[in-house]
């Protein structure tokens, strides 16, 4: 499974099946510990809720950056976070990940924590935030699926 969340090819498929104006594979490479760095940049299309519409435009450019820890016993495990550009607020979108075997095939988790810092409308703007990182987890978990069917 790893082999897939690391594979440039993917990553693009990935972001172009799910929707995205504009992908970059910035860096997809080993660390000198055995670990992996991967670095992307994507801008995704909203519906931006009215409450929103102030903090938020309906294209947002963010960079994703993950960093995993070297293979240790079928495992691999790291963390990530999601940094929106042009946001007039801090929004912090961080979480672990962790890929396991299990039996003849694995299971990927992934544990998120969002934090919207404004006043009186955060918890709204989280749970917006929330939302839209749902259906793309979504979509990409679907179109993951269909890859590895078609390219087993």
């Amino acid at each position: 499974m790893f082999a897939l969340l690391s594979d440039p090819e993917f990553l693009r498929a990935r972001f172009e099946a799910t929707g995205a104006l504009e992908y970059e594979v910035v860096e997809c490479d080993p660390t000198p510990e055995g670990g992996y760095r991967i670095v992307t940049t994507r801008t995704v299309q909203a519906d931006i809720p009215s409450f929103a519409k102030k903090f938020f435009k309906p294209n947002t450019a963010m960079t994703q950056t993950e960093d995993w820890d070297a293979e240790s016993g079928g495992t691999r495990a790291g963390t990530w976070r999601v940094e929106p550009k042009g946001v007039p607020v801090s929004v912090t979108t961080t979480g672990t990940t962790r890929v396991e075997a299990v039996g003849g095939g694995s299971v990927h988790y992934i544990d998120a924590t969002i934090k919207v810092s404004v006043p009186l409308v955060g918890g709204k703007l989280e749970r917006f935030v929330f939302d839209q990182a749902k259906k793309t987890m979504d979509l990409e978990h679907e179109f993951g699926r269909r890859w590895l069917k078609e390219h087993a």
